[in-house]
């Protein structure tokens, strides 16, 4: 079904090549609810130049390797999502630099009709580079997806927009409505705090890393294009104790050894038996298992909070200098959408367990089953003799004559023979010991009841 939607979009794209010649303002004002915008932009004549200059070449949905082209998308929130976004930021009617820098996030470079959202994690650079909001080199970017169904732009703080008119075509790209303003990304300390990751926030407090005078502070502030891999867990959190007694070195160390430095490593670069480079010197290794991402031995739970310099990659476990390279310790079941979460480790092992223990009884079974059937085949070979001649046993008894004078003087002796186990002997007498017991009771009158009892 998504396939005939994208090949619908594209004959749809194709034959509005031909009709979007109209500039952006013109467009725009076409449109409903979203005058607040229109105002917005054209305070600045420079960015309403460089969005006509788009033009419509060849195929539409070609795009360049590098996923750019001369072709830009606009994202454009409605006037209730704009007047609920200055209700929380009353100032921002008063700074220029904020107002540019807010729609430069929402200008991205490229066409994506809705139609090809979320065929595939797509990270797409905008418009704003200005320094004092980003440090990403080519320009801060979005995460076009779909969410539930629908075509959803995802910004910083993991803020979702939900496309509520799409494909609106102008002379120089194309144009999304959006419920919702977008998030321009912010630090690495301020996307943890937002965000809520507080045993994250913890962890960093107890390791010192998040002191503002500390070299760490420095590091995850000021550095461009950081791709980040830190811990969100209850189990490495303010109690975490793995790292009482290590230097201020050691500390540091293992900070520089969870962070990589160059192109960020957002969720669409994710490739098995990758060498992720750290500002440590050594290199992380990425291993996917059940279409699951791990590095070193830690799974990667939560991925793409973007960051003013980068990304944060969130994992279950943190990373150590010391165990780098090590593979995963177990294999969880992947969890694909908002189904039933995977077995957990324990789950897995006692099933394996139990499993281990079905086929051994088996095989016991089966064994002792064999083995009955050879010895009863023996015994009819050999006439029910299946070893050695059984062992014979005497047990003397005493009978009295009723009708004799003195009872007590006519004894009298039997043999009687006790068939021992043949050998060799059974699973009760393993250890080799005679287990065998017999048991003598006479009851009533001698001699009118004589009875053994045996036992093994």
């Amino acid at each position: 079904m998504k396939l005939y939607s994208t090949i619908f979009a594209t004959f749809n794209v194709i034959a509005c090549c031909f009709a979007a010649d109209q500039d952006i303002l013109t467009i725009l004002k076409q449109q409903n609810d979203i005058s607040t915008f229109i105002t917005l932009l054209e305070q600045f004549d420079d960015l309403v130049d460089l969005l006509n200059q788009g033009t419509f070449s060849g195929m539409l949905i070609y795009l360049p390797p590098d996923g750019r082209a001369d072709l830009n998308l606009v994202l454009i929130p409605n006037d209730k999502a704009l007047a609920a976004f200055g209700n929380e930021n009353p100032d921002l009617s008063n700074d220029t630099d904020a107002v540019r820098a807010l729609l430069e996030y929402h200008i991205a470079n490229g066409t994506h009709p809705s139609a090809t959202f979320g065929l595939q994690p797509l990270f797409v650079p905008t418009l704003l580079t200005n320094p004092d909001y980003t440090n990403v080199t080519g320009g801060q970017v979005v995460e076009i997806t779909s969410l539930d169904n629908r075509s959803a732009v995802v910004s910083g703080v993991k803020a979702v927009s939900h496309v509520i008119e799409a494909d609106i075509f102008y002379l120089g790209g194309l144009i999304h409505i959006v419920d919702s303003v977008l998030t321009i990304p912010i630090s690495f300390p301020a996307t943890i705090t937002k965000a809520g990751l507080t045993d994250l926030v913890a962890l960093l407090n107890k390791g010192g890393f998040l002191t503002p005078s500390s070299p760490a502070a420095t590091i995850v502030n000021s550095l461009a294009d950081l791709t980040i891999f830190g811990p969100n867990s209850a189990q490495f959190s303010a109690s975490f104790t793995g790292w009482d007694g290590l230097s201020s070195t050691d500390l540091l160390s293992i900070l520089r050894y969870s962070i990589s430095q160059g192109p960020v490593l957002y969720s669409s670069g994710f490739q098995n038996n990758t060498k992720i480079p750290t500002l440590d010197g050594l290199s992380a290794t990425m291993i996917e298992q059940n279409g699951q991402f791990y590095v070193d031995a830690s799974l990667i739970t939560t991925k793409d909070y973007l960051t003013s310099n980068g990304v944060l990659q969130i994992l279950d476990s943190p990373l150590s200098p010391n165990t780098t390279g090590q593979p995963p310790l177990s294999t969880p079941i992947s969890n694909h959408g908002g189904g039933a979460r995977g077995l957990s480790t324990a789950a897995a092992a006692g099933i394996g367990i139990a499993v281990g223990a079905i086929l051994l009884g088996g095989t016991l079974v089966a064994a002792l089953y064999i083995r009955i059937k050879r010895r009863r085949r023996l015994a009819d070979l050999t006439g029910g003799q299946t070893g050695d001649p059984p062992p014979r046993y005497e047990l003397d008894t005493k009978g009295f004559d009723e009708g004799a004078v003195d009872a007590a003087e006519v004894p009298r002796s039997r043999v009687i023979e006790i068939h021992h186990p043949p050998q060799p002997p059974s699973p009760l007498e393993l250890d080799g010991q005679e287990r065998s017991r017999v048991g003598v009771a006479a009851q009533g009158t001698a001699p009118r009841h004589l009875g053994f009892q045996a036992r093994s």
